[in-house]
């Protein structure tokens, strides 16, 4: 697909910020007037959490402050034009990355009590998320081993640090 005619149809057909994210990823890698890209690698390059994320990493303010929207939107926005769910095996991925090697340490030497609790909190918040996206849901027989250890490593650091 050409990709001035990939943008002039999400230009025509999304918010203006779906429109500034592709533009942005797309400008990146490729001479927008003139390039063609297959439409296998344009839905990896949007559809894969991680290189979304990482292509728009250096933008996200911009995304935030000018068009007050999240991250988040823009991806599933996006997944829609692709017909693809948002709640995919990339987000599991990424999502799991975030938890799966965390250390005690990390959350027991944070001296300030508050603080601490606040970071375990967003530690649970990330394990939930994915204990309750629809992809896991879907694939928990499969997924299931691999929250063992940080569903483990979250009770040691409740535990540790009086926290139930």
């Amino acid at each position: 697909m050409k990709l001035s005619v990939f943008l002039e149809e999400i230009k025509k057909n999304q918010e203006e910020v779906v429109y500034y994210c592709c533009n942005h990823v797309l400008s990146k890698k490729y001479n927008i007037n003139e390039d063609s890209v297959d439409n296998d690698v344009l839905k990896d390059l949007f559809v894969n959490y991680d290189n979304f994320t990482k292509s728009l990493n250096d933008s996200a303010g911009i995304i935030y402050k000018k068009y007050e929207s999240e991250l988040n939107d823009v991806y599933k926005t996006i997944c829609k034009a692709f017909n693809e769910d948002d709640d995919n095996a990339y987000l599991y991925n990424y999502r799991l990355a975030r938890i799966v090697n965390q250390e005690p340490r990390q959350f027991l030497d944070i001296e300030d009590k508050d603080t601490q609790e606040t970071v375990i909190q967003k530690f649970e918040d990330k394990i939930n998320a994915i204990l309750e996206s629809k992809y896991y849901k879907e694939n928990e027989d499969k997924l299931s081993a691999n929250l063992i250890i940080p569903q483990k490593t979250l009770e040691l650091i409740k535990s540790a640090a009086g926290i139930y």
